[in-house]
């Protein structure tokens, strides 16, 4: 298969800045959210003919969502590269424990549905795929977007200036380092309070995973545990 090159690559890599600021997001917080997406789409009469989620944090937002749209399927967006490295969109259906290639309806609405639109390129890549080559009109739905993001979502629970790194209760342990910062941001935490913290946000990870983790960052130099056996952030 050809690696995506140029310009698609460009959209569809997301590289997050080194001193851009965090914030936890609780399972409550992200369900508060999703019942307020779907509210908003039902009150402005969107009736769509699948819930297409782009890989992979949109497909948990995507399924997340069905429960209010019942009936209604749940895709899942990729890209992948054709023989010349361009950038094509393609779309799978789970059934039966199989990904299966679907394509909706030409002249169908759909929502296209990620977890965060930042700068908004890799919704606007996805939305002109899915226009130009399958004829779907997609709207645009997030968990929160940046107010500079172009193209803006019809559709975000929150809207924020300078949208800051949402660790969401999927990316916990995925974005180990991201979470590590926004605990140990105000001071230093033993790894027991560490676990006592997520378990507010609803995480069950457990002592020894986390002791793990935080080793592992401490080998790349991004916490030291100190001498009264808390981990501090940055090695400072």
């Amino acid at each position: 298969m050809a690696e995506l090159t140029g310009e698609a690559r460009e959209s569809l890599v997301f590289r997050a800045a080194k001193d851009r600021a965090s914030r936890m997001v609780s399972w409550a917080a992200v369900q508060r959210d999703i019942d307020a997406l779907a509210d908003a789409v039902h009150t402005a009469g969107v009736e769509p003919a699948a819930l297409v989620g782009i890989f992979q944090g949109g497909w948990l937002v995507a399924q997340c969502l069905a429960d209010h749209f019942p009936g209604v399927p749940v895709l899942g967006a990729t890209a992948r590269a054709d023989d010349a490295g361009d950038a094509r969109v393609a779309l799978f259906g789970a059934a039966d424990g199989l990904l299966t290639p679907v394509s909706p309806e030409p002249g169908s609405t759909v929502l296209l549905v990620d977890e965060v639109v930042d700068s908004g390129r890799t919704a606007a890549f996805y939305r002109r795929r899915l226009r130009d080559d399958l004829g779907v009109d997609a709207r645009l739905v997030c968990l929160a977007a940046d107010t500079r993001a172009e193209p803006a979502p019809e559709f975000a629970a929150q809207r924020m200036e300078a949208l800051p790194a949402l660790v969401l209760p999927w990316r916990v342990l995925r974005d180990f380092e991201q979470t590590a910062a926004c605990l140990l941001r105000a001071e230093p935490m033993t790894t027991a309070q560490i676990d006592e913290r997520l378990r507010e946000f609803g995480h069950d990870i457990g002592p020894r995973v986390l002791e793990a983790r935080l080793r592992s960052l401490a080998a790349r130099g991004l916490v030291r545990l100190t001498a009264d056996g808390a981990w501090s952030r940055d090695g400072a």
